[in-house]
Formats: structure tokens, C-alpha cells, sequence
């Protein structure tokens, strides 16, 4: 497919998914953005206790926030945002990512999330979106577009492939 066609499958699938009145893109009134059709991942900040949302799992990346309780799984990561990350946290990343995508792919509504919804959940998110087909610098271009997210070298260089 070149570049023209996919477009139009792109442009194809976005107005079916609204047409569906599927979420997908900024939902910045909620603190999160779908980052793919259907609702099956999400990336945004941690969400407030006792603060109801429609997940079936979330993803605590934030390492100065793992305290959330509800009815949904919690994987917990906790990830500093600053320094390079070392390689056992840089394995532990690409780990957590594999299986946010596995969830995905069994049909778990996900949401990625960290302190401001940016950097930490971005690296994992943006992993995942690779994990489940989409090409790095897209994923990249995705989470930039939604969240103003991977900022950090670090962590872009990683979805990047790069690190």
C-alpha cells in the first residue's frame, strides 16, 4: 500500500469509527486520548480516586503515584522521567508494553497512564502502538499529537527503536 492509499484506508477507518460513535483521539475533558480506534487504548494522567473510567485495565507509570483502587486490573511500573533509564528498566518497559498490547489484542480497554500523561505513559504507550503494528515514528507522531507527549529523548529513542 503506498502512501496515498493509506491515507484514504486511514481516512476510511476514522469516518467509520465515527460514524459508530467510537471514541478515538483527544478526550482531554477526561485527562486521557484514545490512541487507536475503538477505544482499546488510551494514554493520559492518572486518574483521581474514586473517579469512575471506562477501562478495563490501567497502567501506573508515575513512580510518585501507585496508589489506585477500583474495578479494573492495575499494572504497576513505576518510572522515573528524567535520566536515561537503565537497561533492567528499559527491559521492564519493553516488557510492560508487550503485555499492555497482548492485553489489547484480547479485547482489554487500556489506559497508559503517569503523572501529567506524557512521557512515562508515552514510552509504554507508544511501545504497545508498535507492539500492535503501527510504525515508530507514527506512534511517536500519535502520542505528540493527543498528549504533547515523549519529550523525553530517552524514552522517544525507545519507541524509536534507537535505544
Amino acid at each position: 500500500m503506498n502512501l496515498a492509499e493509506e491515507r484514504k484506508y486511514a481516512a476510511d477507518q476514522m469516518a467509520l469509527v465515527a460514524q459508530a460513535g467510537i471514541p478515538y483521539g483527544p478526550s482531554y475533558r477526561n485527562g486521557y486520548a484514545y490512541l487507536m480506534p475503538g477505544g482499546w487504548l488510551a494514554q493520559g494522567s492518572a486518574p483521581p480516586p474514586g473517579v469512575r473510567i471506562p477501562f478495563d485495565v490501567v497502567v501506573l507509570a508515575a513512580q510518585e503515584y501507585q496508589d489506585l483502587q477500583g474495578p479494573y486490573e492495575v499494572i504497576r511500573v513505576p518510572l522515573d522521567d528524567g535520566p536515561m533509564p537503565d537497561p533492567a528498566t528499559r527491559s521492564r518497559i519493553r516488557s510492560t508494553a508487550r503485555e499492555i498490547a497482548r492485553r489489547v489484542r484480547t479485547g482489554k480497554r487500556v489506559l497508559v497512564t503517569c503523572w501529567q500523561g506524557r512521557n512515562r505513559s508515552g514510552v509504554l504507550a507508544g511501545l504497545a502502538l508498535v507492539e500492535l503494528g503501527l510504525h515508530p515514528q507514527r506512534a511517536i507522531n500519535r502520542i505528540r499529537r493527543y498528549r504533547n507527549g515523549l519529550t523525553n529523548d530517552h524514552f522517544r529513542a525507545m519507541v524509536e527503536g534507537k535505544l
